[in-house]
């Protein structure tokens, strides 16, 4: 009996060296195939369909100004670009010049006599076009001077820094269309 004992034993120790080195050949590479099956084919991965990203549209810019008129100060004149410098301003005739004064601080009796008065309480400036064909109307300037000759005139106007006198803007489409000059002192 003691031989078949030794040939169970050789059975079992060699069932157990297979079974052992079989799982540790698996265990240690796993990029090989099993030898009784098929190769895997390998499935073809479409590529991703390029998505085109919408291009934004940028909005139009507004004007600077919508259509109407205002008073401002003209702080500068580029007629090479056709284009205004501006500070807008408040303005208030009669009495209600007088309490806006008063209201801003000066004295009643400076006050009293004002006809015209204007507050600039907001410093920002604003760049205006010109309009193709702007008219421009200045106090004392010569009604019948060319485009060109008006526009240096007020440019000199503005680059003295006097505020003596404040203009009334229309604007049209974004651009400037008429420039009148205005007084802001009593006529006498």
């Amino acid at each position: 009996m003691r031989p078949v004992r030794i040939i169970i034993a050789v059975v079992f120790a060699a069932a157990i060296a297979v079974a052992g080195c079989a799982a540790h050949s698996t265990a240690v590479d796993p990029s090989v195939t099993p030898v009784n099956g098929p190769a895997p084919v390998p499935v073809p991965v479409p590529e991703p369909i390029p998505v085109p990203l919408p291009v934004p549209n940028p909005a139009p810019k507004p004007p600077v100004l919508a259509d109407g008129h205002y008073d401002a100060y003209v702080r500068q004149v580029d007629s090479g670009r056709d284009r205004l410098v501006v500070d807008l301003v408040q303005v208030f005739h009669d009495q209600a010049a007088v309490n806006e004064a008063i209201a801003d601080g000066q004295s009643r009796d400076a006050a009293q006599y004002l006809s015209t008065y204007l507050r600039n309480e907001n410093p920002r400036l604003r760049t205006l076009t010109l309009a193709g064909n702007v008219r421009v109307e200045l106090l004392g300037g010569d009604c019948e001077a060319p485009l060109s000759h008006k526009l240096s005139e007020l440019a000199a106007h503005a680059r003295s820094g006097a505020n003596s006198n404040y203009y009334a803007l229309t604007v049209t489409g974004g651009a400037v269309q008429r420039i009148q000059e205005l007084r802001t002192g009593n006529a006498c």
